[in-house]
Parts: structure tokens; C-alpha cells; sequence
């Protein structure tokens, strides 16, 4: 019989057996028969499958994994304590038994026991221990069990390939063997060739110093030029992310070997904190956030090292390495390990000689992000307002103009997150304006990025400043581009700022009353985020997910879609619930602020959303949505006063704002909520 798929996988996405799935996968998909079972007219194992989205809430499974099982050859069931409580995983093994195909079926065992960790529909099987892979090592080392199932992955291939296990068995270790009999007869060879000539070389050792130290600066150069220039370069280049982070990696290695031999040791230990530092951020556009951090800090202490030793470039590289961990743990949403980083960074930075005025700009107006994430709008225009005051007395080059750009963006962010909207937009302008000046010097994909982000929230002011054509031609913009830029889909920057103008831009449509336009740009942020948050297992990007749904689910009340609209607050309001409390304060003000309003046209207690939105502005008084959600609530359970000194409040922010109101009362009325004060409030915010 002809089959479309080898092998099937079947497993829990959870983080170990996912993790294991995918390397097995890649394994067996690349696996190569040894040349005498080939030329028997052994076959080769050619595809193999593993969904890797959870199945929906349905006994029923998908077409594509029913079409997938009919055409696999073997299924193999990855087994943890976690899999019997997985339906879907049991249904995938119930329905291979049912094609006939029970004798194909190969438990691989991970953690746990048969008992604890087999699917009921598995444990039926009468002769599935003797097709048991066993891979469980103490402790769950992914890399010694992956060794451990190169072996046993072979009673799979002996079933797909048409010979014995055994057969395969003795011609696999054949080739390991053949394989290692080559190397070592190789290292003979060169052992022998330096036995022989050893004596010869430690008489002229003396005369070959010299040109072994030019040899050793010779090999510096080429991997400073791999560390520095090639990356650089690639970063232009879709798809480069991942061979950077593999070329790096490999960097680390030979500079290693170079600084255990060197005679200029402390230089040598320089270009491998260097090379660290590139790897982290490498990682860290990836989205492997725990692989960035693991780097950084072999960076922090090898500069830290130097710096006790007294090495003159240790002082600032160090500042600079707490700095870029701060970055890295600031991507990961882990706010207040980067606010300690920003802080020793900053510390060292005012015991340091030799700091220049941009470099001290840029980790305060890093430091400054970060606190607008934990909800520390004081502190961070404290940090802003020392960027661009320090960056005021710098000479003007490309590096000041970027660092300009910079705090002014981040800057402008945190007042349009106060409702400061016309300050706001001047500093974005400006960010967008100096952002133009260096694309013009030099095209660049960070240099778009930083340019379409500042363009985007440009648009965001003018959205709530009631400039509708202005806002919908800039996000039009700002999506074509940013579009082109996201084609690099293991680029995880570039897609999250194209999810956030999808999302962005589906906030315009809505205001505007253009539901359907807006929920299409909320489904493409919401598939975005999701691809983040399950790629990078970032909090933060759990909660940008979580938005996006509540977006969603805000876009459907209006367009008068209840239960839909239910649904999808439910489903973001426990996504958001998992992280918001890890993310700090502003978080914290964003799910109480959603709460309420669920609270309100949902659950229909206006007691309870006045409740919740207090909480979202006790953690943030200046957040514009808590107090929003405050004033609907108010009107509600009647506290007329406070309500009209809410709205007038927030409509005085802008038309977009008065907008938002007149559009939110409307559709509230339209799903059967009704206050005898509306008709006051719309001529309040009218004036």
C-alpha cells in the first residue's frame, strides 16, 4: 500500500513533549538507511507528520488529521504523565486501531510509567510493550534522551523500511563503526605526523613565537569579521536570524579554544564576551528568550571578569552588557528583572570612565520603556527627560540622531498612554522625522521597523484626535510595508509590529463604525499574537493575544453579535488572567479595565464593573480606558456627577475620544441597556 506520511506523531503540546516531537520529527525525517539495506531495495523514510496546533473542543477530529492518519504507515505516541488527559491524543491511537493498524502503533515512553502514562486506547493493545520505545532519563536532560532515541527510533524505521529490527540494528552500528574507525584512523595519522616532527618543532619553538602570535591575531580578525560585520550585514536579509544565531554559536567554540592557547588572553576573552552579546540578541529576535539570557550572562560575567582584572574596555562593555540584558528581559516581559539590569547598568555607568553621551542616552531611554511597561509613567519621563537632555549636549551624528528618535518614541508612547494625545504626536513626529533623516543616509530593516512603529502610533493620535482620513492613510502606509517585512516569519520583531498595526488599524475601523473591516484587522493581529505567544511563551505576548480577542469580542457587540462577542471577552479575559499579574501595573489596569466592561454589557452588573474599573485606575489613574470603563459603570448605578465629570474628562482628549463614546452608548442601548441620563452625557461631550 502507498502511504502519504512514514510516521504520524501523536502527543501533548505541552513544553517537553513538544519539544522532544519536534527534534524526533526532524530525526526521523532526515534519517538515511544504510547503503546495504538500499541496495536490497530497503525504503527510506521519506515524510513524516505532527499537528502543531491543539485541536478544537470537539470529539470529532479534524479532516486534515483523519486524512493524515488513513495515509501514515506507523504511528508513533510520545507518552508523558500528561498525555492520558489528553482526548485527542487517545482518539488519534482509537482511530489507528480502527483503520487495522494496532501492530503499527509505538508508544514512546518520556516520563512516567505505562500505567501512568499511556492513553486508555493504548493500554488495550495486547502486545504493546514489545513496540515500547523507552527514552526516560532522571531529570528529563532533552539532549541525552534524544541520544538515547536514535536507537530506539530504529524499530519504527524497520517496520517503514521493510527489513528486521535486528538487520538494522547490526548495519546501523556498522556505520557508526565505519565512521569512527575513519576518524580515529585519521587522528592517528595526524598523531603520528606530530610525533614525528615534535622534536623538530620544540627546537624552533622560540624562532615560531612571533609568527604563532600573528597566526592567533590572523584568526582574531577573520572572527571579529564573523562576529561583527557578517551578522551586521545578514540582518538585512530575510530569513538570516537563524543562521546569525548557528554561526555565533559556532564562533563561541573556536574563540574558546583560541583564548584557553592565546598569549593576549585578556583580548581574546573580550571577543568572546563580544560574540556572546551577538548570539543573546540573535536569540532574542528569535524569540528564544531563555537561550538570549543564557548568552548575555556568559557576556556579563566574562566583562565582569575583566573588569577585576582591570582590562581599560572591561568598565564600559560591562555597562553595556547589563544594558542589553535589561533588553532581552524586557522583550521576554520580565519588567522587573530588566529594571534591575537598567539599574546596574546605570549604576556602573557613573563609576565608568570613557562612557559617551549617546550610549548613557539609550539605556535611560530603554530604562524609561520599561517602566512605562510596569505602569511608572513618573519614572519613566524621569528617564526620558535625562535621555534627551543628556543626547541636547552631543555632538549631532547618526548615532545621536537614533538615540533621538528613540527616547522620542518611547516618550511619545508613554503620553499617549495618559492621554496626553498633542504632546504625544509632537514627540512622535519627531521620532518619525529623524527615523526619515537616517533612512535617508541608509536603508535598513531596523531602520524601517523603528520608522513604521513611529508612523503607526503617529496614526494611533490622530485616530483619537478624531482625524480619521489622516490615521486610515498612514496605517495604509505603514501596513504595506511592514507586511513586506513580515514575509521573514522566524523574525518575531517584525511580526509583532505587524500585528500591532493590524490591531491598531482594526481599533480605527471600529471607531468609525466599520465593524466588519475592523474585525478582519483584529483576526490578523489575533493570528499573529497567538504565533508569538505560543513561539516565545512570553508573557507579554500571552497578553497581547488575550487584547486582541478582547478587541474582538468589543468590535462583535457593537455589530450586534452577543453571544460571539461573549465568547470572545471570555476567552481573552482568561487568557489575560494567566499573566496579567506578572506584567506590573499597567497590565494589571488593562484587565480590570476589560473586566468591567465585560462585567457591564455582559453579566449586565454595574455594580461589579464599577468595582473592577476603581481597581483598573487605583493601579493606574491616568489610564484612559479604566477610566472610560468608570464612567460607564457610574452612569449605570446612577452616580450621575461623577459619570459626567468622567466623560467630559475624556471627550476634552480629543473627537476621536468623544467618538468612541457617542458609538459605545449607542450600541449599549441597542443590546438593551438604558439610562434616562444618556441623552445629558451625549450633549455634555457634544459641547
Amino acid at each position: 500500500m502507498s502511504y502519504t506520511y512514514d510516521v504520524f506523531f501523536s502527543y501533548r503540546h505541552k513544553p517537553l513533549d513538544s519539544q522532544i516531537t519536534e527534534k524526533l520529527f526532524n530525526m526521523v525525517e532526515s534519517y538515511r538507511l544504510p547503503e546495504t539495506l538500499r541496495a536490497r531495495g530497503c525504503q527510506d523514510v521519506h515524510r513524516a507528520f505532527r499537528d502543531t496546533e491543539e485541536l478544537a473542543v470537539s470529539r470529532i477530529l479534524t479532516d486534515t488529521i483523519d486524512k493524515a492518519l488513513h495515509g501514515t504507515n506507523c504511528l508513533i505516541v510520545v507518552c508523558s504523565t500528561d498525555t492520558p488527559s489528553s482526548e485527542w491524543v487517545d482518539r488519534e491511537v482509537a482511530t489507528f486501531i480502527e483503520l487495522g493498524k494496532a501492530d503499527r502503533i509505538f508508544p514512546l515512553l518520556i516520563t512516567g510509567d505505562p500505567e501512568t502514562s499511556f492513553p486508555p486506547s493504548l493500554k488495550r493493545i495486547p502486545d504493546i510493550a514489545a513496540r515500547t520505545m523507552d527514552i526516560r532519563i532522571p531529570g528529563n536532560p532533552v539532549k541525552a534522551m534524544l541520544a538515547k532515541a536514535e536507537t530506539e527510533l530504529l524499530k519504527v524505521i524497520a517496520v517503514i523500511a521493510g527489513c528486521t529490527e535486528a538487520e538494522l540494528q547490526r548495519e546501523h552500528k556498522l556505520r557508526r563503526n565505519r565512521r569512527l574507525v575513519q576518524r580515529t584512523a585519521a587522528a592517528v595519522a595526524v598523531l603520528a605526523a606530530v610525533s614525528g616532527i615534535s622534536f623538530l618543532l620544540m627546537n624552533r619553538a622560540r624562532s615560531y613565537r612571533e609568527t604563532a602570535y600573528l597566526h592567533e591575531q590572523a584568526s582574531m580578525q577573520i572572527l571579529n569579521r564573523l562576529t561583527y560585520e557578517l551578522p551586521d550585514q545578514l540582518t538585512n536579509v530575510t530569513g538570516a536570524y537563524g543562521r546569525i544565531a548557528e554561526l555565533l554559536q559556532r564562533n563561541t567554540e573556536d574563540i574558546n579554544a583560541i583564548v584557553r592557547l592565546s598569549a593576549d588572553k585578556e583580548n581574546a576573552e573580550y571577543e568572546a564576551a563580544a560574540n556572546y552579546e551577538k548570539l543573546g540578541h540573535a536569540y532574542s529576535v528569535l524569540g528564544s528568550y531563555d537561550d538570549a539570557l543564557a548568552a548575555e550572562q556568559k557576556a556579563v560575567d566574562l566583562f565582569s571578569m575583566l573588569v577585576e582584572n582591570g582590562y581599560a574596555k572591561g568598565g564600559p562593555a560591562l555597562v553595556s552588557a547589563f544594558s542589553n540584558r535589561g533588553n532581552i528581559c524586557h522583550s521576554a516581559g520580565r519588567y522587573e528583572e530588566a529594571a534591575q539590569s537598567y539599574s546596574d547598568a546605570l549604576q556602573l555607568m557613573d563609576q565608568t570612565d570613557g562612557m559617551d553621551d549617546v550610549t548613557a542616552a539609550v539605556i535611560c531611554y530603554n530604562a524609561g520603556a520599561n517602566a512605562v511597561s510596569l505602569g511608572d509613567a513618573a519614572g519613566a519621563a524621569d528617564y526620558f527627560d535625562r535621555a534627551l537632555a543628556t543626547l541636547d549636549k552631543a555632538e549631532e551624528t547618526r548615532e545621536t540622531i537614533s538615540a533621538v528618535a528613540a527616547a522620542s518614541y518611547n516618550y511619545g508612547i508613554l503620553l499617549y498612554r495618559t492621554g496626553q494625545y498633542q504632546a504625544a504626536e509632537e514627540k512622535l513626529a519627531a521620532a518619525a522625522g529623524n527615523y526619515s533623516r537616517l533612512l535617508e543616509q541608509e536603508d535598513s530593516l531596523t531602520g524601517r521597523m523603528d520608522y513604521i512603529r513611529a508612523v503607526s502610533m503617529q496614526a494611533v493620535c490622530l485616530m483619537d484626535e478624531g482625524r480619521f482620513s489622516e490615521a486610515d492613510a498612514a496605517y495604509a502606509q505603514a501596513v504595506s510595508v511592514a507586511e513586506e517585512l513580515a514575509e521573514d516569519r522566524e523574525n518575531m520583531d517584525s511580526q509583532q509590529l505587524l500585528a500591532d498595526l493590524y490591531n491598531n488599524q482594526g481599533l480605527c475601523f471600529n471607531i468609525q463604525g466599520n465593524y466588519e473591516a475592523a474585525d478582519r484587522c483584529y483576526g490578523l493581529a489575533a493570528e499573529r499574537y497567538e504565533m508569538i505567544s505560543r513561539k516565545t511563551g512570553s508573557d507579554t505576548a500571552a497578553a497581547v493575544y488575550a487584547l486582541a480577542q478582547l478587541n474582538r469580542g468589543e468590535n462583535a457587540f457593537k455589530a450586534g453579535t452577543y453571544e460571539e462577542s461573549k465568547v470572545l471577552f471570555e476567552s481573552g479575559l482568561q487568557e489575560y488572567e494567566k499573566v496579567y499579574a506578572a506584567l506590573g501595573d499597567f497590565h494589571a489596569a488593562q484587565y480590570y479595565a476589560w473586566r468591567s466592561y465585560y462585567d457591564l454589557i455582559h453579566l449586565r452588573d454595574p455594580e461589579a464593573a464599577r468595582l473592577a474599573a476603581r481597581e483598573a485606575c487605583r493601579r493606574q489613574p491616568d489610564h484612559v480606558l479604566a477610566n472610560l470603563n468608570l464612567a460607564y459603570a457610574e452612569l449605570y448605578c446612577g452616580n450621575y456627577a461623577e459619570c459626567d465629570r468622567l466623560f467630559a474628562l475624556i471627550a476634552s482628549l480629543g473627537e476621536g475620544q468623544a467618538e468612541t463614546i457617542r458609538a459605545d452608548l449607542a450600541a449599549q442601548q441597542k443590546a438593551g441597556l438604558e439610562s434616562s441620563h444618556i441623552p445629558d452625557v451625549l450633549a455634555l461631550i457634544g459641547g
